[in-house]
Formats: structure tokens, sequence, C-alpha cells
């Protein structure tokens, strides 16, 4: 195929849905924002997590990590020598400590919040505002992340799946909504909180699925640091998720709007030299 022919065959698939999608992804640099979002999750979500379940439940988080992940044989054990029990958590907290957590939940905070900003092409949000407006999510993550674990507790298997889904969903509304500064409006946020739970449902059942011999699989070969591995896998995968579906609701956003197309492609013919 001739070079202005496939020239021409490209410009017409970046015009199609897809082709925004794609263009979008490769702009945004999905892959490196994800690797950054699992990043900043483990060294800010993960001992939250542990917090949490430590002081709102007062059961073991290797036990949480167990029954979610379905964990048997090494990949079980592994869970319950890494995690500490809550006595030991609660015991272990000190002021540097939360310090440094809380600083991590907001760089955690910032970079979803770069994450939509980007999709939806806005600029960030200044002052005293945009600090208001992470801590109201910190805050809604914490209330919804013990929620879930809560629910993953009393409902199983499909009921579980369900409530997972709705709960994601509506917070991946909630999220871009407060961390764009309402700038947005909800009814536009719904194909991204859809996505985003529709996706979480994805992660679910595939983290039943490949987890269990993912986990044993690492810790036998690399002992307990083997763990450490299979949850950054994990998280990279959750976050590379959030961000496909930031660029998808966006898209669509745009693909729905009067004349969302035609912007786009004006957008794309003034930078072309």
């Amino acid at each position: 195929m001739s070079s202005p022919r496939l020239a021409v065959h490209w410009a017409s698939f970046q015009d199609t849905f897809a082709g925004a999608c794609a263009h979008s992804f490769v702009e945004l640099r999905a892959i490196d924002r994800a690797l950054a979002l699992a990043s900043k999750c483990f060294v800010a979500l993960l001992p939250l997590s542990i917090l949490s379940t430590a002081v709102i439940s007062g059961r073991e988080f290797s036990d949480e990590l167990v029954r979610r992940f379905a964990l048997t044989g090494s990949g079980a054990r592994a869970a319950r020598l890494m995690f500490a029990s809550p006595a030991e958590v609660q015991a272990g907290v000190g002021l540097l400590g939360v310090v440094i957590l809380l600083s991590s939940a907001f760089s955690l905070a910032r970079a979803i919040e770069r994450v939509y900003l980007d999709a939806w092409q806005l600029p960030p949000v200044r002052g005293r505002n945009a600090v208001n407006h992470r801590l109201a999510w910190l805050l809604s993550l914490l209330v919804v992340w013990a929620a879930l674990i809560e629910l993953h507790v009393l409902l199983a298997d499909r009921r579980g799946l369900v409530a997972t889904a709705i709960g994601t969903g509506l917070f991946f509304l909630w999220t871009p909504y407060i961390l764009l500064g309402h700038r947005v409006a909800w009814r536009r946020l719904l194909p991204t909180g859809a996505i985003t739970g529709a996706a979480a449902v994805a992660l679910g059942i595939g983290s039943v699925a490949i987890m269990p011999r993912l986990i044993s699989r690492n810790t036998d070969r690399y002992g307990l640091i083997g763990l450490t591995f299979s949850l950054v896998s994990w998280l990279f995968v959750a976050a590379l998720l959030i961000v496909t579906a930031a660029i998808l609701g966006a898209e669509l956003d745009r693909r729905l709007r009067p004349n969302g197309v035609m912007r786009r492609a004006r957008g794309r013919a003034s930078m072309t030299p």
C-alpha cells in the first residue's frame, strides 16, 4: 500500500471513536500513568487498607487478602506471614508514619486528578479549592473502601460482584466530579462511572482466576517478595483500567456532544505542520 493511501486510511481511522481513543491513549502516556498510579497506590492505598481493616473491622488484612484473591497453599501462607495482626498494626502507628501516609495519599489524589484533567483537557484547580477537593476525595475513598471490604465479607459470589460494580461505578462517578472541581456535570461523567464499574467486575473475576496461581508461583520462586511483585502487578492492571476508563469516558463525551468530532478534527488540523 502506497504511503499517501496509508496516510488517508490513518487519517480516517483517527476520526473514528476507536482512533480518537487510541490517539488519547498514546498522547496521555497511559502506560506510564498506570505505572505511576500503581506505585502510588502501593505506598498509599495498601497501607490505608491495612490500617482501616485493623482499626474499623478489627480483622487481619491477610485474611481479607486471602478471601479477596481466593488464595491457597503457599500464597495464603505468604500473605499471613507478610502482614501484621490488627493489634500490631494499631500499636505500630506513630505520628511520623501518619504524616508519611497522608502525604502519600495526597500524592495519589493529585496523580488521579491529573489523569482526569488531561483526559478532559481542563486546566488544574488552583489554591485552597484544589486541596479541599482532594481531601474530600480521600475521605470518600476511606469510606467506600471500608464499605467494599465489609460487603465482600457479607456478600459472596455474584452478589459481591454486583455490589462491587455498583460501588465502584458510583465512586468513579464522584471521583472525576470532585477532582475536576465540579466543572463537568455528573451526567456527562456517567459513562466513566459505568465503564469503571464494569472494569472492576472484570478485574474481580480475573483476579480470582489468575491471582492464586500467580501469587503461589511467585512466592515459591522468590519468597515473600514474590507476593509484593504480584500485588504490584495487580495494582498496575487496576490503574491501567482506571486510566483507560477515564479516556473512554472523555472521548465518548466529546463524540456525543454537538460538533465534538468537528472540534477534534480542527484541533488535529491546527497541529499538522
